[in-house]
């Protein structure tokens, strides 16, 4: 497996290990906590992502089996009958995969990691108990005919705002500790075929 420090990892989404390691949102902020914080025992990691130890450990062998954890046996712990504590740490600090784009399994696959994603997106939009949240008039979505100018300050946007996220990320990695989010943000921007008409303009008005 490629060094941590150096090199991306490139799992193939199309092996069953893989997929079962990556498809699910928690097993992925399993692997970002255990990113963040370097080598760690179970504990710390269960703390960082508030899962019992029982829980955890079905999700981290999932990651084992996939190549994106390694662990292993730390020191035997006094008062607990000789039993070694097991230390987790990533394999890489960045997952590639690579997709095959005329590969209908590929295609439906990468379809299937979204998919969750984006349900826990649409969730946090319509949680009104969602602490320093956007107004709902603020969430918005579009199919719209847009002109040159247009879809190049629609793309001088998204570069903008690529950036803000990784200056934050930046910032988070170079945390002293596995930080928790504030903040949700989804964004998706895509060209189309021209068959869907443009939609029209929805608010949604809490009673």
């Amino acid at each position: 497996m490629s060094d941590s420090n150096s090199e991306s990892v490139r799992p193939q989404l199309s092996r069953a290990p893989v997929w079962q390691g990556v498809r699910l949102p928690l097993r992925m902020r399993i692997f970002e906590a255990a990113r963040r914080l370097g080598e760690t025992s179970v504990t710390e990691l269960a703390q960082a992502v508030g899962l019992n130890r029982t829980a955890l450990y079905f999700h981290l062998r999932h990651l084992e089996k996939a190549g994106l954890l390694v662990s292993r046996a730390g020191e035997a712990t006094p008062g607990r009958r000789g039993k070694r504590p097991r230390y987790y740490r990533v394999t890489t600090q960045e997952i590639v995969f690579p997709v095959d784009a005329s590969a209908k399994r590929d295609v439906q696959r990468v379809v299937e990691l979204y998919r969750p994603w984006l349900a826990e997106s649409r969730l946090a939009v319509l949680d009104q108990r969602s602490p320093g949240g956007m107004p709902a008039k603020r969430v918005s979505v579009h199919w719209e005919s847009l002109s040159d100018d247009e879809i190049s300050r629609v793309r001088s946007l998204c570069n903008e705002l690529e950036d803000v996220m990784r200056r934050a990320r930046n910032r988070s990695n170079n945390a002293r500790k596995a930080p928790a989010a504030n903040m949700h943000v989804a964004m998706l921007v895509t060209p189309i075929d021209g068959h869907v008409m443009p939609g029209p303009e929805m608010k949604i008005k809490y009673s």
